[in-house]
């Protein structure tokens, strides 16, 4: 056990030795390295033709001559730019007739395009849509806010 040190302390004299450390320079190299990959600059802002957040603000059914015959809703696209809010309008089967801007623009879905109605208020838009030969009532739906958000 001569000359040997367990734990700083020499073995055969019982003293303690005092060693002197020098800084592991490849451990400081990694630490830096690890270091600037964690602290990435932001991520740029997604593109324009990302998705965007829809939710919905509102529903109202569309009854003509008592029964109802589709359903008009309320959305918002959460656009960077600013919210955009419209109103899609189904039938019954939840097929989307046609679109309205919340300025009362109406166009239908024809094939693959779209067939502008032109600026109409909301009844008589919805009726254009649904070809409806008397007039339409709107009859609000009452929307689960957490549910649909």
């Amino acid at each position: 056990m001569a000359g040997r040190t367990f734990c700083g302390y020499n073995a055969c004299s019982a003293t303690k030795e005092i060693a002197i450390h020098r800084p592991n320079h490849r451990l400081l190299v990694l630490a830096g390295i690890l270091t600037a990959a964690c602290s990435s600059p932001e991520p740029p802002p997604p593109p324009a033709y990302a998705p965007r957040e829809v939710v919905t603000l509102g529903e109202w059914d569309v009854h003509s001559a008592g029964a109802v015959i589709g359903r008009v809703v309320k959305l918002e696209i959460r656009d960077p730019s600013g919210p955009v809010r419209m109103f899609r309008v189904e039938d019954r089967a939840g097929r989307w007739l046609g679109f309205a801007t919340e300025y009362g623009r109406f166009t239908r879905r024809v094939m693959d395009r779209d067939e502008d109605l032109g600026v109409l208020a909301m009844p008589r838009g919805v009726a254009l849509l649904f070809e409806a030969s008397q007039p339409v009532e709107l009859k609000a739906v009452p929307v689960e806010a957490d549910l649909k958000r």
